[in-house]
């Protein structure tokens, strides 16, 4: 399984406008197990790790990582354009 950093997580959140909360809430996860990972002081479990890969997965977020570069992709919303 690919896995994703936490600035990954971070960007990803910030594109859906998401709290660490608001992530705990979508993974099933406890909020302290989304502040450890984020801030390094432990890693993601296998379990919690897919959660995490499927909340954003469910919200549009893909995790890229092409050569040495890593990103986050999310769909275009288009309103008004």
């Amino acid at each position: 399984m690919p896995t994703f950093t936490v600035e990954q997580v971070r960007a990803a959140r910030a594109f859906l406008g998401w709290t660490q909360v608001d992530l705990s809430e979508a993974a099933g996860l406890s909020f302290q197990a989304i502040r450890n990972f984020e801030t390094s002081r432990s890693p993601l479990t296998p379990a919690s790790h897919a959660a995490v890969r499927k909340a954003f997965k469910t919200a549009g977020v893909e995790f890229l990582k092409i050569g040495k570069r890593i990103g986050v992709s999310i769909p275009v919303r288009r309103t008004g354009w």
